[in-house]
């Protein structure tokens, strides 16, 4: 028995969601890429991190966590590991004086029309951020020149290598762009966001606007994984993209927006090779021509080839 199998074999005993070998991870990525996992568990409720943290001690596994799927790119080969979602148990929310705590399955736009429906302000840029607060939270996410770091108060984490959860502050979160030092092999479960009392009609001027931002400046329309690269000190990718390569350069199915040229787009005869191929392409061009080498924010999640 190979260790997947063992990891595979304590999830089907002892998780209450559904656990599937081989199955597709594309259907739970923004970019709808990607080949299969091999194992792949929906966590339903807190009890199955327990289960989850045997079988990965167990068999040594590699994990992966998928949210709403929306800032990563997985390979055309899978990821031959434990694929992980959190499921309806990780999705609530409640509201207590001026602070929000939820579940990390819990939408960023859904969590920031529970503010507004409380009158709290400061959570009005996460409504036009496609991800799960658990992901937010991971890789804190932004837009508007906002961030999730400003807002939050704490996390909840489960360590899978210890088996049980810790609540981290977020002055020791260690948040930077797009970045946090969360702790390796472990989960975001649930976290607090302190907001401030606000007035309704603010507040909901703010999220329309940001609605409309993104509706606007975003190929919503498309298969794409959000931001590709991050910005560089004093600059924007986009707008280097854009002037070195140009919008609609394409390898394959994959091409550079035509709406924003840090959005790679996929159509309908796209694969992640040629997605991470058209990447290291715009790497290396605005690095000879500008000499900045751009970093991705998309997540690499197994193993790539570069196509012709």
């Amino acid at each position: 028995m190979s260790a997947l199998e063992r990891a595979a074999g304590i999830l089907e005993a002892r998780a209450h969601g559904a656990v599937r070998r081989g199955a597709p991870v594309a259907p739970f990525t923004s970019y709808r890429l990607g080949g299969p996992a091999g194992v792949l568990v929906d966590l339903a409720t807190p009890d199955d991190l327990h289960a989850l943290s045997d079988a990965m001690r167990a068999s040594g596994a590699e994990l992966l966590i998928v949210g709403r799927g929306s800032n990563m790119l997985v390979s055309d080969r899978g990821f031959d590991g434990i694929v992980a979602r959190l499921g309806a148990g990780f999705r609530w929310s409640r509201a207590r004086g001026s602070d929000i705590e939820a579940g990390a399955a819990m939408p960023l736009p859904a969590l920031a029309t529970l503010a507004m429906q409380h009158d709290l302000t400061g959570l009005e840029f996460a409504v036009a951020i496609p991800a799960s607060l658990g992901g937010a939270v991971r890789m804190n996410a932004g837009a508007h020149g906002r961030e999730i770091a400003e807002v939050l108060a704490s996390a909840r984490v489960f360590l899978l290598d210890e088996d049980r959860s810790i609540d981290i502050a977020a002055v020791d979160a260690g948040f930077a762009y797009r970045h946090s030092a969360l702790p390796d092999r472990s989960i975001v479960v649930s976290a607090t966001v302190r907001l401030e009392p606000g007035t309704r009609a603010r507040i909901v001027q703010a999220m329309n606007e940001a609605k409309e931002w993104r509706r606007t400046t975003q190929p919503i329309n498309l298969p794409n994984g959000g931001s590709v690269f991050k910005n560089p000190a004093g600059d924007k990718a986009g707008r280097l993209i854009e002037v070195h390569c140009g919008k609609g350069m394409r390898v394959g199915g994959a091409s550079v927006s035509d709406v924003h040229a840090n959005f790679i787009v996929a159509g309908d005869d796209a694969t992640a090779d040629d997605v991470y191929t058209l990447m290291r392409r715009i790497q290396r061009i605005v690095r000879d021509d500008a000499g900045v080498q751009l970093e991705p924010e998309l997540k690499l999640i197994g193993t790539f080839e570069e196509v012709e």
